[in-house]
């Protein structure tokens, strides 16, 4: 997978993983609240939350969520039973190795494993058996819509040659920063480190940048040709060692100290990793968008939306 598709693969992992993980919610609320419709009253139904003395019930909340999100969350849910059950027509299986290196692809960037896992539960709820149900199902839409399609060697080869930046591995900079207002406060910053004083203390004393002050002066990691950050602080980023701090350097009207954290290196992929890489990206553009494969795999296997959906019930 090229460097920039990592960060999109993520995007539709997580959001896509939430939208099935609601759906089941909303299943499950439909289901309780249709269990208490006929044991309870309106009067007696279960509550959820209160407000200003009013209280929300749980067929207020999960009538919301089916008007707002219904359709999509049934439509993830179909397309998985859709892709499942084409597999076994096709017998497609997929090995553990293969879930593996198609999550191991999306921690890239991140310091470990486990930094990986601890962000996708924390932020988004995910556990670890989410994201790797997520990735199978990837990988088995992705055999699916490019069953049959041949790629030859000319055209992997071709691809290569334009497109080698892509295969460089390239290094990310784990920095901290201190920025303050004018050079004689950002001499005096330097002097204190020379001194022996902690950067993370002089970021909460000092700094006059809010995001990374709550941070300790941490940024974290930055790709080395990042385009987003200045280019004056990343010239000297890169040729700082592990632990050595540098300033100031000037940005805009302001003057900043850095520190390297330290250094993450991509493997490179060899040749025949990025050769298999590619072949695999050629068959998926041949096959066309995966939303027209999943839509096609819920028409043959004849999906239906049995309830009505554009209007709470």
């Amino acid at each position: 997978m090229r460097k920039q598709e990592k960060g999109l693969w993520v995007t539709v992992v997580v959001l896509t993983a939430s939208v099935v993980m609601m759906g089941t919610f909303i299943l499950q609320g439909m289901n309780t609240a249709s269990d208490e419709a006929d044991s309870q009253t309106q009067d007696q139904e279960e509550t959820v939350a209160r407000i200003a003395g009013q209280d929300v019930s749980e067929e207020e909340w999960v009538n919301l969520l089916k008007s707002r999100y219904g359709k999509n969350m049934l439509t993830e849910m179909l397309n998985r039973r859709a892709v499942l059950e084409e597999a076994k027509e096709k017998g497609l299986t997929i090995t553990e190795a293969e879930v593996e290196a198609e999550l191991e692809e999306t921690m890239e960037g991140y310091t470990s494993e486990e930094a990986y896992y601890k962000e996708m539960f924390t932020q988004f709820g995910l556990s670890i058996d989410d994201l790797k149900a997520e990735a199978t199902y990837h990988i088995l839409l992705e055999k699916i819509a490019t069953a049959g399609i041949e790629v030859s060697e000319t055209e992997v080869e071709q691809y290569y040659e334009e497109h080698l930046d892509s295969y460089t591995p390239s290094r990310q900079l784990d920095l901290s920063m201190i920025q303050v207002n004018d050079a004689e406060t950002a001499e005096q910053v330097m002097s204190r480190l020379e001194q022996g004083e902690s950067f993370e203390a002089l970021a909460q004393e000092l700094s006059t940048d809010e995001y990374s002050k709550d941070t300790n002066g941490r940024l974290g990691l930055i790709d080395e040709d990042d385009p987003f950050q200045p280019e004056a602080m990343m010239e000297v980023a890169r040729e700082l060692d592990i632990g050595e701090a540098a300033g100031p350097i000037l940005i805009d009207d302001a003057y900043i100290i850095i520190r390297l954290n330290d250094i993450n290196e991509e493997n490179a992929m060899t040749r025949e990793q990025a050769m298999e890489d590619i072949r695999r990206m050629l068959a998926l553009n041949e096959a066309g968008p995966l939303s027209e494969v999943e839509k096609s795999l819920r028409d043959k296997h004849g999906a239906e939306i049995l309830v009505e959906l554009d209007k709470a019930s």
